[in-house]
């Protein structure tokens, strides 16, 4: 009764009842001025998740792991060739512009990255081909050369020479970092693009600011709409633009009062909470239409004790579908991803906040309204005869509704042993995504566009490291090759064994009996030619050694089974001892996939327990509340199990709809139910308070249930395939189960009469 008394002491004193909501709404709300926005491995996973600490640890020792690269090609640039002196003229004013912004750790380009060639007196030497910007005079020798290095082709040039690259390596993966070295190298780039340079940026920085970006300018024009369709829906069940309008502001209350209170907890927005506004407002907006369905219904009294009589007959359903959907989406808590926790805890503080509001400041709202401003009569004639015939149909065809809802479970089950979580890189983003067709034309032109660190640490007491590690990569090198997915690799070897070739003109022989001092010989050599790309491949404190691997864009279940595969072969490869480390980009990204997939199984299976409990507390009926569960779960089984059959994989953003769906679900049969009880509690048939059950509710459950269906439907113009499919497997959920509310609940109930 805590609704219904909440209604009551905002009528008695509403003077007062507006200004501490004035006073409250604002003191929330104005926290969103606070906000701020993070993006990055950080934002999703948390700072302090061991994947996050694990790869900045990474970074650190060697300076790099988290490359943000500019490709051109000269097929639609003002070029003939990447090293020509128009390229070099680019990338040296480029790369200079970058070296001193705050995060960037290095800048490889064409015309600023040292090249190890054979100079006086056959001793090695780094060169540049552009030095100070303008070409070198042997620039042809140098240039033919640097398509000869393992360093530089495939990473500043590609083997045909059409395509170059400028690379950027930064010392954090944290948003700021991200943000502002993206944005210093937008800014260099411009006035090159101005002049006809075209380049396609990929990497880490690039998918979480831009794809983000594309995401954040899409929500902005998807929410004012969904709140337009919305508004038309129970403009059609309501018949009533003022009841539209004051249920619509209620809730956007709500939404603003959440959005202020993430900015005073001092949580950044991230991609995930892009799609907490449209959430809230078409779960928030539930709570008012019962609320005002039931007003109008009452039209022989007057509005307040119309809203009085109302808050007693919905309040206390009201108050249990709120706290069954704030379970459905606190159990996202449970998730060891920040992001996805928050959004679990900020989803049920928001449906709680919509609660209070719909008891308060909705009655508050209706006052004002003329009461002929409210009321329909002629539709609500219309509901009343489409729900009876309804309610006889369901009465008469119980049997038959039955049996097709147990094969339909059974069907589902069988499918859902099939059923897997996975998505392309085309998925997450959407194949418009300019950060995909960026992908794409590097993948084309230049290497793979994602990368796997491998980090191998020799013994702590070890006083010989340098070839024992340098035999290790070369095992650990060729066990990779055939891995379907990866493709170059990079580490110390690359440079030594070109040294080899120019100082002794023979391949590098690590088996040799003088391979000790052979090898510290040519470190040697190369440290004073090029120190730098001995401390990006070798930690000089430490002896910790890196392989860099190129990766494609695997899809998720692949991505899997080759990460399972190279840990197998670098743990076999490794002398006894020796360590590894195998993280990066790609190794992140596996890991927030797992996290997802245990959280879907974790979440929903905790909210079934929690919301059955609860519903049957409230019900005092273990029955009625597995009676409950059946219209809830079975939509979500038949969607998910219908998925499985069909093979149609969930990704990361649907992996949630299980346990978001079942606490929103639950209501339509909680609403029933009370409405049912009443009718049994003054004698009636189970026939008959079915009807009555239909006829108190029905108008109400189609409403918020196609509401619901609709603006979970509008996700789908989303460009992140993730929360698009996220919108379309919610929505088609929320349709079945308020078919199963209509239809299998009073055919559940009504097969008590025999």
């Amino acid at each position: 009764m805590i609704a219904a008394r909440l209604a009551a002491a905002t009528l008695r004193r509403p003077t007062v009842a507006w200004a501490l909501l004035a006073t409250a709404t604002l003191g929330l709300a104005t926290g969103a001025l606070h906000l701020t926005t993070e993006v990055g491995y950080r934002a999703f996973l948390g700072h302090h998740h061991p994947a996050v600490v694990e790869f900045d640890d990474f970074v650190e020792r060697f300076g790099g792991g988290l490359p943000l690269v500019a490709v051109w090609t000269c097929e639609e640039s003002p070029c003939e060739d990447a090293l020509d002196p128009a390229s070099l003229a680019m990338t040296h004013d480029v790369a200079s512009g970058l070296t001193e912004v705050q995060g960037v750790a290095r800048v490889d380009s064409p015309a600023t990255s040292p090249l190890v060639v054979n100079e006086i007196l056959g001793l090695p030497r780094a060169r540049h081909l552009a030095p100070e910007g303008k070409p070198a005079k042997d620039l042809q020798r140098l240039a033919r050369l640097a398509r000869e290095d393992p360093l530089w082709l495939g990473q500043l040039i590609s083997e045909d020479g059409r395509a170059g690259a400028i690379l950027i390596h930064l010392e954090s993966s944290d948003s700021t970092t991200s943000r502002s070295a993206l944005l210093a190298l937008q800014e260099a780039l411009a006035p090159h693009e101005a002049a006809g340079f075209r380049f396609h940026l990929v990497g880490g920085p690039v998918e979480f600011v831009v794809a983000g970006n594309e995401l954040e300018r899409n929500m902005a024009r998807i929410v004012p709409f969904m709140v337009a369709l919305v508004g038309l829906v129970l403009y059609l069940a309501l018949r009533s633009i003022a009841a539209v309008i004051v249920s619509l502001m209620t809730t956007g209350v709500a939404v603003a009062c959440t959005f202020g209170l993430m900015g005073w907890l001092g949580w950044p927005q991230n991609s995930l909470t892009q799609a907490l506004a449209p959430l809230l407002l078409v779960v928030g907006v539930c709570d008012a239409i019962h609320l005002v369905t039931h007003i109008v219904a009452h039209d022989g009294l007057s509005v307040r004790d119309a809203i009085l009589t109302a808050s007693r007959e919905i309040g206390p359903p009201c108050a249990m579908t709120t706290v069954t959907t704030a379970v459905g989406f606190a159990s996202l808590a449970t998730s060891p991803l920040e992001s996805i926790a928050r959004f679990g805890i900020l989803a049920s503080v928001g449906a709680v906040v919509a609660l209070v509001l719909t008891f308060t400041l909705l009655p508050l709202l209706v006052l004002r309204v003329p009461r002929n401003r409210l009321v329909a009569p002629e539709l609500a004639w219309r509901w009343q005869r489409g729900l009876d015939g309804l309610a006889a149909f369901s009465h008469r065809r119980r049997a038959p509704i039955l049996a097709a809802a147990a094969i339909a479970a059974v069907v589902s089950l069988v499918g859902l042993r099939s059923l897997r979580i996975d998505a392309s890189f085309e998925d997450l983003y959407g194949e418009d995504s300019q950060v995909v067709r960026w992908s794409e034309t590097v993948a084309r032109v230049l290497r793979q566009p994602d990368t796997l660190e491998i980090a191998i640490e020799p013994p702590g007491d070890a006083t010989d490291t340098l070839l024992p590690g340098l035999r290790a990569i070369e095992r650990i090198e060729a066990s990779l090759e055939d891995l379907d997915g990866l493709g170059r690799s990079r580490s110390l070897l690359d440079p030594m064994r070109r040294l080899n070739r120019i100082a002794h003109r023979a391949p590098l022989d690590l088996s040799a009996p003088d391979a000790i001092e052979h090898t510290a010989s040519l470190r040697r050599l190369l440290r004073n030619a090029d120190r730098d790309v001995i401390d990006l491949l070798r930690n000089p404190e430490t002896g910790d050694l890196r392989i860099s691997v190129e990766a494609a864009k695997l899809p998720q279940d692949r991505l899997r089974i080759v990460l399972a595969q190279v840990r197998s072969r670098v743990a076999g490869d490794l002398a006894a001892g020796w360590d590894s480390t195998i993280t990066g980009p790609l190794s992140v990204v596996q890991v927030m996939i797992d996290e997802i997939r245990r959280t879907q199984l974790r979440s929903f299976g905790l909210a079934a327990i929690l919301i059955f409990i609860v519903v049957s507390g409230f019900l005092r009926s273990i029955r009625d509340g597995g009676l409950a569960m059946v219209p809830t779960v079975l939509p979500i089984l038949i969607t998910l199990g219908t998925m499985g059959v069909l093979g149609v994989p969930l990704d990361v953003g649907s992996a949630m709809v299980a346990a978001v769906v079942l606490g929103i679900a639950v209501d339509d049969a909680i609403h029933f139910l009370c409405a049912f009880r009443r009718g049994r509690a003054i004698g009636q048939t189970s026939a008959e308070a079915s009807r009555l059950a239909l006829g108190e509710t029905g108008r109400a459950i189609v409403g918020t249930s196609v509401a619901l269906a609709i603006g979970f439907l509008l996700l789908t113009l989303s460009p992140w395939k993730s929360i698009a499919s996220f919108g379309l497997v919610s929505s088609v959920a929320i349709a079945a189960a308020l078919l199963a509310a209509l239809l299998v609940l009073p055919a559940l109930l009504t097969s008590d009469d025999g």
